[in-house]
């Protein structure tokens, strides 16, 4: 501030009101400010210059020159005083919004190093196939299967289509071993799409033994490995494993393989879910400890009421079939509601537990990547099929799921091949029957022959 040193008074009062001008500072809220400094007129009234009060005759009845600039009050109730708050308003809550990005934008890091998608099969399309032959005994619906189709691709490579991933789903019970609910399915995380195949536990295989079902290969892997327990659990799965690549041509990339008691936690670990109970499920199994009593309609269901609408088939005219059809639906209500929030709920939680208790090759990092690829799809891109094939067949007294073997390799093209080459009858080792012409092979051989099924019907009198 420049003095006029020929004033002491002036001088005086400049270091007067310098004192007042600090005690009467005002804060940046009191001011309306523009990027050239105070707007002027904007609430504000001027005041009148102050005169020294000491000092020479020069200093009396005069403005001080050498005194502190006039400023200008703040108009009690003006508008430039709001506004001004505000803006200072608006200032902290930009900085609190910055703070959010920048954490949300950590998280997003964080969260990008830990989920990483999983392994994918290099193992190719499958060729199984075999010349045709008869079967080694004659039985009265056997037939010799025809030459296996060719592969119009064979000596070419499949190479896998980037974004697709395959997997295996399996719910088993920890007393028999029975795996009665079996899928498997394809996400294109591109396209954001997921379609989803049940697999009847009837389904005939292709495999040795009296009885030929596809439930019956969980059990036999376990039985044939040794070790503790988590190395038959492992046994079990490489068995449906083999059972499953035999019926779609590939191996899927991921399996998980769900137990009673760990399925019950999962879905109490998410809060439960919201169910319309399609009918009224009342039944009671004092040997599996299996007792089910809830009532149709809309409900919030505990892990352990979940299991029972899983477990749920005497009901239904159609027996598993029908179970079949209640675990789709309830699988997508669970989907449509999570998809509906945009988030699955103690997510930490359930992966925690998944990987516990939950026999599979993924570890949390797959997981959450399985889980925020899903929650980009939408309700409308999830689909449930059931392997088409007569529900309805029967073999020396025993009921059998028989795939409609053409119908099948349209679907695992449509639905379910990650490949860019289309699987073919070359690409799977199925068995088929029906009761006008008999046993069909895509390989050419029945594994043991066709006299090698367990006679059960004695047992229909």
């Amino acid at each position: 501030m420049k003095l006029n040193g020929n004033s002491r008074g002036s001088h005086s009062a400049g270091r007067h009101n310098d004192r007042e001008d600090r005690q009467e500072r005002f804060t940046p809220g009191d001011r309306a400010e523009t990027d050239g400094g105070i707007e002027p007129g904007a609430g504000f009234e001027p005041e009148a210059p102050e005169t020294a009060v000491q000092g020479s005759e020069q200093s009396k009845g005069a403005p001080d020159v050498g005194a502190a600039p006039a400023r200008r009050r703040p108009a009690s109730g003006g508008k430039g005083g709001a506004e001004g708050k505000k803006r200072s308003k608006g200032r902290v809550i930009g900085a609190v919004c910055g703070a959010v990005v920048a954490l949300l934008a950590l998280i997003v890091i964080v969260y990008a190093l830990f989920e990483k998608p999983p392994e994918r099969g290099q193992s190719g399309l499958v060729r199984p196939g075999a010349e045709s032959t008869a079967p080694e005994s004659a039985d009265p619906n056997a037939s010799a299967t025809p030459t296996p189709t060719e592969d119009p691709n064979a000596g070419a490579p499949a190479s896998l289509v980037d974004g697709m991933y395959t997997f295996l789903i399996v719910g088993f019970d920890q007393v028999a071993y029975h795996t009665d609910t079996i899928m498997v399915g394809r996400m294109d995380t591109v396209n954001h799409t997921i379609n989803v195949v049940s697999i009847p536990r009837d389904t005939l295989m292709n495999i040795p033994g009296g009885t030929k079902k596809i439930n019956e290969l969980f059990l036999r892997g376990m039985n044939n490995t040794d070790g503790d327990q988590e190395a038959k659990l492992q046994g079990g799965i490489d068995r449906l494993l083999e059972g499953i690549t035999d019926i779609l041509g590939f191996t899927p990339d991921v399996y998980a393989a769900v137990d009673l008691e760990a399925f019950v936690q999962l879905v109490d670990a998410i809060g439960g879910v919201d169910y319309d109970v399609p009918v009224d499920m009342h039944y009671s199994d004092p040997t599996q400890d299996l007792y089910i009593n809830l009532d149709a309609g809309m409900q919030h269901l505990t892990g352990e009421q979940a299991l029972a609408v899983m477990r749920f088939r005497s009901g239904y005219v159609t027996a598993d079939i029908g179970r079949i059809g209640t675990q789709q639906d309830f699988l997508m209500s669970i989907a449509s509601q999570f998809l509906s929030l945009g988030n699955i709920p103690k997510l930490g939680e359930f992966i925690d537990i998944f990987t516990e208790y939950v026999q599979t090759n993924m570890d949390a990092g797959n997981l959450a990547f399985f889980a925020r690829q899903f929650l980009m799809c939408s309700s409308e891109d999830i689909s449930f099929e059931t392997i088409p094939a007569n529900y309805n067949d029967a073999i020396k007294g025993l009921s059998y799921v028989s795939i409609y073997v053409d119908e099948w390799i349209t679907m695992i093209n449509e639905k379910l091949n990650p490949y860019d080459q289309p699987v073919t009858t070359s690409n799977v080792n199925i068995l088929t029957h029906s009761t006008t012409s008999g046993f069909y092979s895509t390989t050419g051989t029945i594994a043991g022959g066709a006299d090698s099924f367990t006679d059960y019907t004695y047992l229909r009198g």
